[in-house]
């Protein structure tokens, strides 16, 4: 009997491990970024959104180890990342304020 309720006991924190595995993993990959633009399955086009406007930030700016969530949380490295992509058109209209010509007086 206590044979039986150690593989009892081993399958239920096998499943639990595995559901929240599973449940951590949805979100990573449910938004679908084409630029600054999220798929929207709703209306099936793309929308403007922060989380990929972030990332493309992080990414031509030379910042991808700070990802979307440093670029949004951290405004000098957002600055940083506009000011190493400056030049590039594609994060422009995203870095409005933190560009060099937008800094000098």
């Amino acid at each position: 009997m206590d044979g039986m309720m150690n593989k009892t006991v081993t399958f239920a924190s096998l499943g639990g491990a595995l559901l929240y595995l599973t449940a951590t993993a949805i979100p990573a990959s449910a938004i679908e970024c084409r630029g600054a633009f999220a798929y929207n399955s709703a209306t099936g086009g793309y929308i403007s959104n922060s989380i990929c406007e972030n990332k493309l930030i992080a990414k031509v700016g030379r910042k991808p180890y700070y990802g979307p969530n440093g670029v949004k949380e951290n405004p000098i490295v957002k600055a940083e990342a506009c000011f190493f992509g400056s030049s590039d058109i594609r994060i422009r209209d995203l870095c409005a304020g933190h560009l060099p010509a937008d800094l000098s007086p």
